[in-house]
């Protein structure tokens, strides 16, 4: 008589099955719309699409000037952190960014690198890199957008860092004013009314998350000569959480509660999204993603009440 077979049992994803504690009544769960065209399992971290990063500009009122305004992109998400990224070199081609916020992304010695909110390359030298030289780029607020600056550690190799860029401010959905002092020049507010930059005609604008160029036309700009530029809101549907998503879903805002297939279409889900404690081994991230990324996330979800346990 030969030995049984068994089949093993695969425990299921189950929904609700992170959920260590919650507030009693509903508290805790919101309930929202999930899109993102996968299957979503219960205890995925979720993000909320904020930004649909379309921008329209209008006259308001009745302009002196006849002047145009030139296609405007808003500046997508993630946008420049204010602090100090780290690069380190893993060998002598290969590095790793990690940005203030504990996001990581690799990169390659001799070709440009762009993401996390920041550019720059890293050039060889006549004597290679090592595994643990770095560069450190610090990041400051400047009115309109952040500046950069590097600074070598002690490294083997003698390469250099440059072609340092930010990507400045995400926009923010709302409604900007464009306002002429002269004929040439003018200052652009955003939706808080906060003052983002100065401008002039003919020249590109770039600040506060905008970027455009006015054209004079045949009948010069007046003092008082404006403009509004409308930046469209997102759909604040949930997505699944990714640092490298553009939309405002690079930021954790709760986690899926019930398991949802949204391939064909959008459905209505629960978030758990406060007031909550979560068992984090049992939290769906997306494939790859770093553990300094993944602490840096928990925090930001402690910071929304919910608690990995």
């Amino acid at each position: 008589m030969g030995n049984p077979t068994y089949t093993p049992f695969q425990e299921n994803w189950h929904n609700g099955g992170f959920l260590v504690s919650q507030a009693n009544g509903h508290q805790s769960i919101e309930q929202g719309t999930l899109t993102g065209g996968v299957k979503v399992l219960a205890g995925t971290v979720l993000g909320t699409i904020l930004s649909a990063l379309t921008a329209a500009a209008a006259a308001l009122g009745t302009n002196t000037g006849n002047g145009t305004f030139g296609a405007i992109t808003p500046q997508a998400a993630p946008a420049t952190m204010i602090g100090a990224y780290l690069v380190s070199l893993t060998s002598s081609s290969a590095f790793t960014v990690t940005a203030p916020d504990g996001q990581t992304a690799t990169g390659t010695v001799g070709s440009a690198f762009s993401g996390l909110g920041i550019g720059f390359t890293i050039t060889a030298g006549g004597t290679p890199f090592a595994a643990g030289d770095s560069f450190t780029l610090t990041t400051t607020a400047t009115p309109g957008n952040p500046s950069i600056a590097s600074a070598a550690g002690t490294n083997t190799g003698n390469g250099t860092i440059g072609s340092l860029s930010v990507q400045g401010y995400a926009a923010k959905a709302g409604v900007y004013s464009v306002e002429f002092d002269d004929a040439t020049h003018f200052v652009v507010t955003d939706p808080t009314g906060a003052e983002v930059g100065h401008g002039t005609t003919g020249v590109a604008f770039k600040a506060g998350g905008l970027s455009f160029t006015i054209t004079a036309g045949g009948t010069a700009f007046a003092a008082g000569d404006s403009f509004t530029v409308t930046v469209a809101a997102g759909s604040s549907k949930y997505k699944p959480f990714d640092p490298a998503n553009v939309d405002g879903s690079q930021v954790p805002s709760g986690i899926l509660f019930a398991t949802k297939d949204v391939t064909s279409a959008d459905k209505p889900c629960a978030v758990v999204v406060r007031l909550a404690e979560v068992n984090s081994s049992e939290l769906v991230w997306p494939t790859g993603m770093s553990a300094a990324a993944i602490t840096a996330s928990l925090a930001q979800l402690k910071a929304l009440t919910i608690i990995p346990r």
